[in-house]
């Protein structure tokens, strides 16, 4: 056989192998029939003014779209529609694929971009972030059904509550504080002896302290000198939390002890470029710390409580989380469970005796709080959205705040998250 033959024959082949990987691995189009709601609003009322709209004249629409069927390791396109201050210095206020390889997570495959206009349609893209505190740009009306939209939030509930009927059915995955979301945006973590993160969670288990206090914790302790602080610049609040700590400093003059209150709200200062001169001062000087939160929501314990635990402080605390989920028992007071005057007595009792204050630190034996690292935050993303999850939040408004019937027909919250007119 002649080599012009053969290379004809072999060029043939390498034909055919080419069109056959090109029939395998091109994307199926397939046209599918998309059904969304389109709404719109009896009045329409400026977005600024915050107030929750009434929603009629809902109608359901079908219409054809090209869906590419992809393969499962394809990138994973994360649109970020809305975005919020917090997010800045973490991976998630970056682009690209970067965020997931240089954290090294177990799934690397998904891409986050800002840039709306980047692929043909919004129902191109595999997931959508909607971060609640910025409820100025309009939700999306039109989605595929094989598309996460993500509700991202690690303000309280209380603060940015849901109110319209159209957020129910709407999220099919949560990234908040509440430990029940499928992404927690986690302030802290509890990590044991071992390095091993054990909490916190819903079911908590502690060990119990039945070793002593550490020597060097006695040591460290032994020399303060004033009763208690608090850092604290926003003083008026859903929670009432300034009118709370009222009644426990009165209560706390009876014997003759003080709170220091740096920030706006006092009249000691702490500039946040000076935290740390602050915190020296928590951990030398004083026994009691005040972590009071702005709102009462379930599991809002914000990242302020590292401030007494990394400090040698005990951290009296009042919110609306079930603190043995955060909290060792003993470690702590908790004034939504005793009134002032108690407070102050057991703030007293442990200043006059050592060994009562020293036992609000046998947790130390056992445990340590670290701040979470947020790049963990991103690789559990990208799991979540590798999963084959295609369920939606049915009763979100209620998931996300028990409370939101009362509150938003109070108008209360900082922000009433509603859709807007379209």
């Amino acid at each position: 056989m002649s080599k012009v033959v053969k290379t004809s024959i072999m060029c043939a082949y390498a034909y055919f192998f080419i069109q056959y990987l090109k029939i395998t691995l091109s994307p199926v189009i397939v046209e599918i029939d998309i059904e969304y709601s389109y709404r719109s609003s009896r009045v329409t009322i400026s977005k600024r003014e915050m107030k929750l709209n009434k929603y009629r004249n809902v109608s359901i629409k079908i219409k054809p779209y090209i869906k590419p069927e992809r393969f499962k390791t394809d990138l994973k396109f994360v649109l970020k529609y809305t975005g919020a201050f917090l997010h800045y210095g973490t991976p998630l206020s970056r682009n690209g694929q970067n965020p997931f390889i240089e954290n090294n997570c177990t799934y690397q495959n998904c891409y986050l971009t800002t840039q709306r206009g980047l692929l043909n349609d919004y129902r191109d893209f595999d997931a959508i972030i909607f971060d609640v505190e910025n409820n100025w740009d309009e939700p999306i009306t039109m989605r595929a059904p094989y598309q996460k939209f993500v509700f991202l939030a690690s303000e309280s509930a209380a603060n940015f509550p849901q109110c319209d009927d159209f957020f129910d059915d709407f999220y099919n995955v949560t990234w908040t504080y509440k430990l029940n979301s499928d992404v927690r945006w986690s302030y802290f973590n509890i990590v044991d002896k071992e390095g091993n993160t054990v909490g916190p969670r819903i079911n908590m288990t502690w060990i119990e302290a039945t070793k002593p206090v550490p020597f060097n914790i006695k040591k460290k302790i032994a020399n303060k000198k004033k009763a208690a602080a608090w850092f604290v610049s926003n003083c008026h609040t859903i929670s009432d939390r300034q009118n709370v700590s009222r009644h426990i400093e009165k209560a706390m003059r009876q014997y003759n002890m003080t709170l220091d209150i740096f920030g706006w709200c006092g009249r000691k200062k702490c500039p946040k470029d000076r935290l740390q001169e602050c915190l020296y001062l928590l951990e030398n000087e004083y026994y009691f710390y005040f972590s009071f939160e702005n709102s009462l929501c379930e599991d809002y314990v914000t990242e302020k409580i590292l401030y007494p635990l990394q400090n040698y402080a005990v951290p009296v605390v009042f919110g609306g989380a079930d603190y043995s989920r955060f909290l060792p028992p003993g470690s702590y007071i908790n004034a939504r469970e005793r009134n002032a005057t108690q407070i102050a007595e057991d703030m007293y009792k442990a200043i006059t005796n050592p060994n009562i204050y020293e036992n609000y630190f046998r947790w130390h034996n056992y445990y340590k709080y670290v701040k979470h690292p947020s790049e963990a935050d991103i690789c559990k993303l990208c799991q979540v959205l590798n999963e084959d999850k295609s369920s939606t939040y049915r009763s979100f408004r209620k998931w996300w705040n028990p409370q939101y019937a009362s509150l938003c027909a109070k108008g209360g919250g900082r922000f009433l998250i509603m859709k807007p007119p379209i």
